[in-house]
């Protein structure tokens, strides 16, 4: 069985308005980064230092686990393609895309593989929002304010 491994260390020396903060602002999609690896059977197939952690996490929370989730961040021309996608290929399973990847990977995952790997990273995400800034992407996305449509 192939394995799926989504890692991220979050910057916490990057500048994060606090007034931001206490208004749950939608500028903190792309402020609040970090980097970020997705590891495929152990073997690195997408690593950028420096990703918008909190809008990466918003869409995956959103994502149905069921249609392909492709990932575009507001930092990034969307006509380049997906930052990156798990794309659903039927019986055979899913795969992954990224227009950045460092190979072109033809291991298929289960949806379950995926979908826990997802919210193991999620988890952890969560965690992290919460002891940096004291809110996760649940509460950031249940402020009163909109930003970006979000």
């Amino acid at each position: 069985m192939n394995t799926l491994k989504l890692e991220f260390k979050l910057d916490k020396e990057a500048f994060v308005d606090r007034k931001l903060i206490k208004q749950r602002n939608g500028k903190l999609l792309v402020d609040i980064q970090g980097e970020f690896g997705v590891y495929i059977n152990d073997k690195c197939f997408f690593k950028e230092p420096s990703l918008a952690l909190l809008e990466l996490g918003v869409a995956l929370t959103k994502w149905d686990r069921v249609r392909d989730f492709s990932y575009y961040t507001i930092e990034h021309d969307e006509r380049e393609g997906p930052l990156l996608t798990f794309n659903n290929r039927g019986e055979q399973g899913w795969m992954l895309f990224s227009i950045w990847q460092l190979f072109e990977s033809r291991d298929f995952l289960t949806i379950e593989t995926i979908t826990a790997e997802v919210e193991t990273f999620l988890h952890e995400l969560n965690e992290e929002l919460l002891r940096t800034y004291g809110f996760d992407i649940d509460g950031f996305l249940n402020r009163k304010s909109g930003f970006f449509g979000i």
